[in-house]
C-alpha cells in the first residue's frame, strides 16, 4: 500500500563502510535527510556479537545532541564511556544522553550476547569535531 506518508518510511537502510571517528566496519544508516527530506534526526544502528575495535575510537563532539542506546541481557555486556574528562563504566541495557559539545568517546570491553545499538543524533546529517 502506497499513501501519502510512505516517504516518512525507510525501508531499507543506508549501509556503510565506514563511519567517522568510529571503529571500521558496517553500519546502517536508518534515518538521514538524505534517506527521508527534512528528517531532523540521524540515526544509525546495529548488533554486535562480538568486539570490532582493532583501531581505537577517536574523542569526538559534536554541535547537536545525542543519545546512545545500548541493548543486551543484563550483565552480558560492558562499555566503557569517556563524557568530558570523566569515565564510566556502563552495563546495558541503558542509554546515555550526551549533550551538543561534550566529548566522547566509547570502548567496549566485553559483549557475551547480541548487543543492539542505537545512535540517535539531533539533525538530519552527522558531522563530528576533534578534541
Amino acid at each position: 500500500m502506497s499513501g501519502q506518508y510512505e516517504k516518512y518510511i525507510v525501508r531499507e537502510p543506508k549501509i556503510v563502510d565506514s563511519f567517522e571517528k568510529h571503529a571500521s566496519g558496517k553500519y546502517q544508516i536508518l534515518m538521514d535527510d538524505d534517506l527521508v527530506p527534512g528528517a531532523e534526526f540521524f540515526i544509525v544502528g546495529g548488533i554486535s556479537k562480538r568486539i570490532y575495535q582493532d583501531n581505537p575510537l577517536t574523542k569526538h563532539t559534536h554541535d547537536v545532541n545525542e543519545t546512545y542506546l545500548f541493548l543486551s541481557r543484563k550483565g552480558d555486556s560492558e562499555i566503557e564511556v569517556e563524557l568530558g574528562d570523566e569515565t564510566y563504566n556502563v552495563l546495558p541495557p541503558a542509554s546515555i544522553y550526551i549533550p551538543k559539545g561534550v566529548p566522547h568517546i566509547f570502548r567496549y570491553k566485553r559483549i557475551d550476547s547480541p548487543l543492539t545499538v542505537v545512535a540517535i543524533v539531533q539533525g538530519g546529517t552527522y558531522k563530528t569535531f576533534d578534541v
